[in-house]
């Protein structure tokens, strides 16, 4: 049969067992190789008892004595979910997700390190496939982040760090397509380090320029979750999102000017979604 994974990002390998297809990362490919993940009893092993997050359950396995990775098996979400479910037409969907992050970290954006994908056939031309990213060292979510987090002067300082790495991401020229408060990931060990994960219907903007109108709909996307999850007005309030904006706007007042004419939009949006999701209190959630 004709290759079905063609060309893969520099600094990874392609390894064929039976009908499944491994990309690992060449420097840690013996240690990966030892996992065992082509064998389909091993990954549903590690499966079965994993703690669930998002869509599924996510384990994380140690690779070797510095390196522990996190398992995430590709699943449709919204209503392909109870249809299509881990199945996908080709192999396109892990692909494309691998040289988005790859190109975007080569890029100095603040995206995980893909580590391995497993590939493979499961019905016709549908495929199935996971995705092993680089673990960070007790990271949680932003959500869970800011809900523990006591002082304003903190949450503060954490959208701060939050508005950085979403402008390194954008200024790359990657829109994330699913930019919410869950999927952009905090560790403070040994520094902070904020993380925007979930790339697999991320996609590059042609020469890297992420048009302004994307911009304002990538972050009125992530305004939104916050509503859904009852962050906005609580843990989010407008001292939080001026910290956002500034350090996301980085002192361009071009960027600030042309992003206003999006304003008036997204608010509207914002304020369908506050209909949709009535504020909760701490206690009510």
């Amino acid at each position: 049969m004709a290759d079905p994974i063609g060309e893969v990002p520099d600094g990874y390998a392609v390894h064929r067992a039976g009908d499944t297809w491994l990309i690992l990362d060449k420097r840690c490919a013996d240690d990966l190789v030892g996992l065992r993940l082509a064998n389909p009893s091993i990954r549903e092993g590690l499966f079965a008892n994993a703690p669930r997050r998002g869509r599924g359950r996510v384990p994380t396995v140690e690779v070797s004595k510095d390196l522990s990775i996190v398992l995430r098996r590709y699943r449709h979400g919204g209503l392909l979910g109870p249809l299509g479910g881990p199945l996908f037409y080709g192999p396109a969907r892990a692909l494309g997700e691998l040289a988005v992050t790859a190109r975007a970290a080569a890029s100095g954006a603040p995206v995980p390190h893909v580590v391995c994908l497993v590939l493979w056939p499961s019905f016709g031309p549908f495929w199935s496939a996971v995705i092993g990213t680089r673990e960070e060292p007790q990271a949680v979510d932003l959500f869970a982040e800011l809900d523990q987090m006591s002082s304003a002067s903190e949450r503060q300082e954490l959208a701060r760090a939050v508005g950085s790495a979403v402008r390194l991401l954008h200024d790359t020229g990657v829109e994330h397509r699913d930019l919410q408060l869950r999927n952009v990931m905090v560790t403070n060990r040994p520094a902070r380090r904020v993380v925007i994960i979930d790339l697999d219907r991320a996609f590059f903007h042609r020469h890297g320029l992420m048009p302004t109108r994307r911009r304002a709909a990538n972050l009125g996307r992530l305004a939104r979750s916050a509503v859904k999850l009852g962050a906005w007005g609580n843990e989010i309030g407008r001292r939080e999102v001026a910290a956002f904006m500034g350090a996301y706007l980085g002192g361009r007042r071009e960027l600030r000017r042309n992003l206003r004419a999006f304003i008036a939009r997204e608010r509207f949006l914002l304020a369908l979604h506050q209909l949709s999701y009535p504020l909760r209190s701490a206690i009510g959630r």
